[in-house]
């Protein structure tokens, strides 16, 4: 009888998040492209699929997999031109060890919203 060992099995996952975040990365690119030319024009090709392919891998680290919420922090980093995750403004949500991941993912995007629209007078 076959046996896989753990290390297998974790090698087996990791290639499999890898191959789903770079489909996912190739989905999203035309996307954002196509919906928000302006904002995305300031990055070349390679840059702007790097940078989704990294805020792909980072969401997945975090237990963030639902492709909405991806393809929102996707669009949030090229608006801010800084790491979501890295960003202070958003430290006190990603910390919060009590929220689920994909309330944290939630909550960062609308209060992302919430205060460009407060910025923006609306």
């Amino acid at each position: 009888m076959l046996k896989v060992s753990a290390s297998q099995r974790a090698a087996m996952s990791s290639a499999m998040d890898a191959r789903r975040a770079r489909e996912l990365a190739d989905a999203i690119h035309p996307e954002l492209r196509a919906q928000r030319p302006d904002v995305m024009k300031a990055y070349a090709e390679d840059v702007a699929h790097g940078t989704i392919l990294d805020t792909i891998t980072q969401c997945y680290a975090r237990g963030i997999r639902d492709e909405d919420q991806i393809l929102n922090l996707c669009y949030i980093r090229f608006i801010i031109n800084a790491d979501v995750f890295k960003h202070e403004s958003f430290a006190y949500i990603l910390n919060n060890g009590l929220m689920h991941p994909y309330a944290k993912a939630r909550h960062l995007i609308l209060s992302f919203f919430a205060i460009n629209a407060m910025r923006a007078g609306a």
